[in-house]
Parts: C-alpha cells; sequence; structure tokens
C-alpha cells in the first residue's frame, strides 16, 4: 500500500528504526504508559519476585481460576483496568475474542522460581496453569494479551532446553535460529551466556549443576539490559507483524479486523489498542473501511444489513439490534404476547404447577412410603441390577394432566450437528428438569438427604455436609439473585441431633445388615418444607424468570456477538452451537422459533420428526428384548460370567438406541456406524462390530414396532 508510505516504512523496519519512525510521528505517547508497565513486571520478575498468584477456582466450575499480577501497583491497576478489560474492548468491537482461554502463567513466574528454587524451577513453572474467563479480571486480559507473549520470548532458550526436542537435526536449528532472532529483535546481544542455549552451544556437555548454573546467568545477562528497551522492542516486533499483515490483506483498500486478525494477531491488537481495530487504523493513518460497524456490548446495536428475505439468514433490520435496548424489549415482548400465548409463558406456567404438586408431594411424605427417588429424573434410562430411582415416580404421584403437559412441552430437541429437524426427546421430564436447573437439584436433593439419612439403608452425604455438598449450586442460586437462607442447614444440624438411635436396615428376607435408619424423619421434613415454601414464595417467580431471560439473553449476545465479528447472522448449524440448549428448555427444540423470537429471519425452518411413539423406558426394553436379552437381575447375580459381560454390552447398546433413533430423525435415514458412534460401544457379544451391527439395527427396527403404542403426551 505505496500511498500510505508510513504504514509501509513501519512494516518494513527493524526495532530501533520502527522506535525512531514513532517517535518522529508523535505516535509512541500512547505507549509509554503500557511499555512502562511491562518494564517494570519485567524488571521485577529477574530480581526474583513472583508476577503471577493463581487463586485455583471453585470446584465444579469451569474456568474460575483467578490470576492476579502481584507485582503492578495501584496506578498500572488503573491503566489495565481502562484498557484490558473484556467488556471494554467487546464495546470497541473485539467480539472476535475467546472468553475462555487457558493461561500458561508459569513463564511470568519462571524467573523467580529459577532465583529461589532452582533444582525444581521448571516443575514449578509448570504447574502454574489458570483456566480463566477473560472477564474475570483485567490481569488475565493484560496477562494473555502483553506480558505472557513477552516472557515467552525472554525465557524461549530455558523452556526450550527443558522441553527438550526429538525433531530432526535441521528442525532444531531452525528454531534455535529463530528464538536467536527474537533476541536479537529484543536487543539482547550473543555473549557466552546466551550462546550456549543455543544449538551447538555446549548445552549436552553441561551437568546438572551446570544447567542451573548457565539459567541464573542468563537471567543476570537479561538483568543488565534496559528494561524499558526490551519492553518497547518487543512491543515494536509484534505491532510489526500485526502491520504487515494489514497491508497484506489491503491490496483493494483497508481490510476488515475479521480477514486480517488470526488468533496469533489477536493479542497484540488487545495489548496495544485496546482491541480497538478503527484507532489502530488510525495510528497507522490508514482510512476505516465504511462497511465494518462496531457493535457495542449488548443490548445495543450491532451491525446492520439490508433489509433481509425469507432464508437469507440477514438481518432485517427490527430485531434486538436496531437499538439500544431492543434486545430486552424483544425477550420481555416473549412473555407479554397479545393472542397467541408465548412458548416461553406457557413453559413457566407449567414450571408453576409442576413446583406446587413437587412441593405438596414432598411436604406429606412419612416414614413406611416408598422414597420420592425417582420422582425428579435426573439421568436417562439404563436395565440394571441393585437399588436406583423408581422408574417414572412422577406418573403417579403428578396428576395425570400435569404428567402430559411437560410430556407435550419439552418432547423435542435440535441436535447441533444436524439442526434442520427437531428431533425426540426420550425423556421430557429430564428436560424439564434440567430448565428448572439448580433450585430444583437442591431442594430435591435435601429432601432426599433427609429421607435417606432417616429411612436408610445410606445416603450420598451426611446432614452436616450439605452445606458443601451443594456448595455449587447454593453459589448459582446466590449469583440468580434468590438466595438460599443458609440457617436451614442450621436448623437440620440440631434436629440431627435429636433424631433417635440408629437401628439396622435389613434386605427384604435376608439376615445382614445392609444400613441403617433413624427415627425423626418428620422433623427434618417440616424443616424442609418451611424453608422450600418461604424460599418458593419469596423467590420461584423471580428464579424463573432469570432462567429463561439469562438463557435468551446468552443466545442473543452470542447473535450480537458473531455479527460483529463476521458481518453478518449465523447459519443455522451455526446458531445451533450456541442456542439449541436454549430452544429445548423454552421452545421444544424449535430453533427457527427463538430465531424469530430474537427478531430474526430464520435463515432455515424446523421441521419435527418423532419416530418414539412410547415412552424411552419402554423402548430401550424392547430394543434389549429384541438383541435377546435375558433377565438383567438374575443373570447379574453371577457378575463375573460371560454371559453377565454379555447382558452389560446388550444393556448399553440398548439404552444408546434413544440416540441411533434422534440421529435418525435428524438425517431422514438410519445412522451409519461412524455417525452413531459404534466404536464406542462393545461387540464382543456379536463377534466384532461388523456382524454386530446389523443385528442392532434389526433390532432398533423390531422394538419401534412393538413400542408403536401410547405412552406420552405429544406435542400437536
Amino acid at each position: 500500500m505505496t500511498e500510505h508510505p508510513y504504514a509501509a516504512a513501519l512494516a518494513a523496519a527493524e526495532p530501533d528504526e520502527f522506535l525512531r519512525l514513532e517517535r518522529e510521528s508523535g505516535g509512541h505517547a500512547r505507549f509509554a504508559d503500557l511499555d512502562r508497565l511491562a518494564a517494570n513486571v519485567i524488571a521485577a520478575a529477574l530480581a526474583g519476585r513472583q508476577v503471577a498468584a493463581i487463586a485455583p477456582g471453585q470446584r465444579g466450575a469451569k474456568n474460575s481460576d483467578v490470576l492476579t499480577l502481584a507485582t503492578i501497583g495501584p496506578q498500572e491497576h488503573s491503566l489495565i483496568r481502562q484498557a484490558h478489560t473484556l467488556s471494554a474492548q467487546q464495546e470497541r468491537g473485539a467480539w472476535h475474542l475467546a472468553e475462555q482461554v487457558s493461561l500458561k502463567a508459569g513463564v511470568l513466574n519462571l524467573p523467580a522460581y529459577l532465583r529461589h528454587h532452582p533444582w525444581h524451577a521448571i516443575t514449578l513453572a509448570a504447574e502454574d496453569t489458570a483456566r480463566v474467563h477473560l472477564g474475570s479480571t483485567p490481569d488475565a486480559m493484560a496477562a494473555w494479551s502483553l506480558l505472557i507473549p513477552l516472557f515467552d520470548d525472554l525465557m524461549a532458550p530455558v523452556a526450550t532446553r527443558a522441553a527438550g526436542s526429538a525433531k530432526p537435526v535441521q528442525d532444531q536449528r531452525r528454531n534455535w535460529t529463530e528464538i536467536t532472532a527474537a533476541y536479537r529483535a529484543l536487543g539482547v546481544p550473543g555473549t557466552p551466556r546466551t550462546d550456549v542455549f543455543g544449538y551447538g552451544g555446549g548445552w549436552h556437555r553441561l551437568d546438572r549443576a551446570g544447567q542451573v548454573r548457565a539459567r541464573l546467568a542468563l537471567l543476570d545477562e537479561l538483568s543488565r539490559l534496559d528494561p524499558l528497551q526490551l519492553a518497547a522492542r518487543f512491543r515494536a516486533t509484534r505491532l510489526r507483524a500485526l502491520i504487515a499483515a494489514t497491508l497484506k490483506k489491503a491490496r483493494e483498500g483497508t481490510p476488515p479486523a475479521r480477514k486480517v486478525l488470526t488468533k496469533a494477531l489477536q493479542p497484540a491488537l488487545s495489548a496495544y489498542f485496546g482491541g480497538d481495530w478503527p484507532a489502530f487504523l488510525d495510528h497507522l493513518g490508514l482510512p476505516r473501511d465504511p462497511a465494518e460497524e462496531i457493535a457495542p456490548a449488548l443490548p445495543g446495536a450491532r451491525p446492520q444489513a439490508a433489509p433481509a428475505t425469507q432464508g437469507t439468514g440477514t438481518r432485517t433490520g427490527n430485531g434486538p439490534g436496531s437499538g439500544p435496548g431492543d434486545v430486552q424489549a424483544t425477550l420481555a415482548a416473549l412473555l407479554g404476547q397479545d393472542g397467541a400465548e408465548s412458548p416461553v409463558r406457557r413453559r413457566t406456567d407449567t414450571l408453576m404447577r409442576w413446583w406446587s404438586q413437587f412441593d405438596a408431594v414432598h411436604a406429606r411424605q412419612t416414614p413406611g412410603m416408598p422414597p420420592l427417588w425417582g420422582l425428579v429424573e435426573d439421568t436417562p434410562y439404563a436395565i440394571g441390577a441393585g437399588p436406583g430411582p423408581v422408574r417414572q415416580l412422577y406418573r403417579r404421584l403428578m396428576t395425570p394432566d400435569l404428567v402430559a403437559e411437560v410430556d407435550r412441552l419439552w418432547d423435542g430437541v435440535t441436535l447441533p450437528r444436524w439442526p434442520e429437524n427437531i428431533v425426540s426427546e426420550p425423556y421430557p421430564h429430564k428436560l424439564m428438569a434440567e430448565t428448572l436447573g439448580p433450585a430444583l437439584a437442591f431442594w430435591h436433593g435435601l429432601a432426599l438427604t433427609a429421607w435417606f439419612v432417616c429411612e436408610g439403608p445410606a445416603s450420598r452425604t451426611t446432614i452436616p455436609g450439605l452445606r458443601a455438598y451443594h456448595a455449587r449450586r447454593l453459589t448459582e442460586l446466590e449469583q440468580a439473585g434468590t438466595p438460599v437462607h443458609l440457617s436451614v442447614f442450621d436448623e437440620l444440624e440440631h434436629a440431627e441431633r435429636l433424631l433417635g438411635p440408629p437401628q439396622p436396615v435389613y434386605a427384604h428376607g435376608g439376615h445382614l445388615a445392609t444400613g441403617e435408619r433413624r427415627a425423626g424423619f418428620e422433623a427434618l421434613r417440616d424443616i424442609i418444607t418451611r424453608h422450600r415454601r418461604g424460599w418458593s414464595h419469596r423467590y420461584l417467580a423471580e428464579y424463573l424468570r432469570h432462567r429463561w431471560h439469562g438463557e435468551l439473553t446468552g443466545v442473543a449476545y452470542e447473535v450480537n456477538k458473531f455479527a460483529a465479528a463476521r458481518g453478518r447472522l449465523p447459519t443455522f448449524k451455526q446458531f445451533a452451537r450456541f442456542a439449541a440448549t436454549a430452544a429445548d428448555h423454552w421452545f421444544n427444540g424449535d430453533l427457527a422459533g427463538l430465531y424469530a423470537a430474537l427478531g430474526e429471519t430464520a435463515p432455515a425452518g424446523s421441521q419435527r420428526v418423532d419416530l418414539l411413539a412410547g415412552t424411552a423406558h419402554d423402548f430401550v426394553d424392547a430394543v434389549y428384548a429384541a438383541l435377546g436379552g435375558p433377565p438383567y437381575e438374575e443373570v447379574m447375580r453371577l457378575p463375573g460370567t460371560p454371559l453377565a459381560d454379555e447382558c452389560r454390552q446388550k444393556a448399553k447398546l440398548a439404552a444408546a438406541a434413544v440416540s441411533f433413533l434422534q440421529i435418525a430423525e435428524a438425517l431422514g435415514r438410519a445412522p451409519e456406524k461412524a455417525e452413531f458412534g459404534a466404536g464406542r460401544h462393545a461387540w464382543e457379544w456379536a463377534g466384532g462390530l461388523d456382524r454386530g451391527w446389523p443385528i442392532y439395527c434389526d433390532a432398533i427396527e423390531t422394538a419401534l414396532k412393538r413400542n408403536d403404542v401410547p405412552g406420552r403426551g405429544r406435542r400437536a
């Protein structure tokens, strides 16, 4: 792009020349504070201070670690809060950034470990990995975009030697040439202290003590250099690569960000321009692409295209991104539609009715009754032996009209891999329970623990252990603004001390105790009932709104993010990747309906295909019988026999038959072996996969014919 000589000169310049051109143009001032921050971190690290502190996240919560930069002061923290928060960068248009990342932060602490624990430094550094959400702290964003890449270059000789290499000589030479070039770009001179790490430099002749001394000598060598110059020259190399990539794509005008920003280049824009692509172009004197509009954070505008026609997947112009607040207005309309009842309203009303009956069933539970394990369906049905939940207990204890309503409202799902058809949900009551989320899991689990502690034979946790056992669910409820009053645990622990003495529990007809029971269940039941009803009266309606609003807002957010990054709306399959769960929970798997609810014209329609006429439980049993499976519990009395192994294999295949059926509904034909994932199953019972596959397909066809009887209410 010869019409932009400044950008072209920077792209071709070595670091010293790059920095000189910046000073002459006055462009260096915007980077001064960041260069000083990086320099201070370099100096602190080389002096032996630990740069990154990692606090492990909550158990069971993904990407919840917290990384803190320990060597920066209040002013520097203020700087990174302005430039390195994920939300601020997204407001500037950086929707391309991955939100969940794994940070190999050990490289930041490696100099400190070498100073203080030289014999174990590499092992300690390898353990410093933080799995974070980039929006958790500005420190995480600054580490990902600026400091980890910087220290990767500074510590490359140490890290490369520690990792070793079995690559061919030519590849090793090339790798060390690149490391040496990076050092020269940083202004690190070639000395015996640096050269010993290189290929042919004599590293292999050093014993372990000699290697430790060489690593410390390298730190001393780096400490003699001006850290501000190291930081500035590193920035020059990073920005030079970004500028060169931009000019390479600029043959027909200024390229949009999405055509330039590979994963390798994204950190540079985030580090030095706060994710602001237009600011980067302005810095270079390049014109902005008039077709590329920047989308601010939700709820707000995102790039708007011409009005769409049906099936184009292009913005219609009156969707949630048309102006500030439109996402919220669209979602509010889902519960306030005139005329036809909205799918969300229908489901929230049903969930309120279901909760009322769920509460009543638990409140009237007394000793001598069967346990309520199975009232909430939380796992797929599997043929098995031994104790387990009562099969479809909800059909006995809930009113038939409510059971049928759940069967209708949650009987369809979308498979993201094949989203064009709505397929059968084999376990509607399980999907309904997932829609209710942590509140149901907590209150049902609390009541079951009270039952099994008192009535036996055993419980998954103790009364004193309940608080820790449900910690994740309690946190989720608190974050939803619907917290559980923690006095329930204190009251239960006090009541437990008043229970009767343990009495043995015997299996039916047996003389060997299988557990114990304690009189006094009613006291625990009443405490839980009182707290559950208090929580429900205060929070249930608000909690249900949080459930649907959070999921649908999340989908709208992802649509906006996708459109801002790509300049178009997602295809149906791309939409399914992040919208299928919400569609399953609130729209019976109807992706097109969800797309329309967000104010967009769906790029495709959703067609319902339903091959499962009865219940999945009966279908699984029918497949097992068609495979020739004998009575399972009788065979499992001798679990180590070949017949028992055969029964287990057939039982697992029978349970997987519902997935086979879903894929067939999605594809319009029976799946191939690879589409089904046949290799994940055992086929020894048939003499191998090739012999067993046709038998399995025939068994499913036979079961479908046997199972073609009314079993649950179907969606009209």
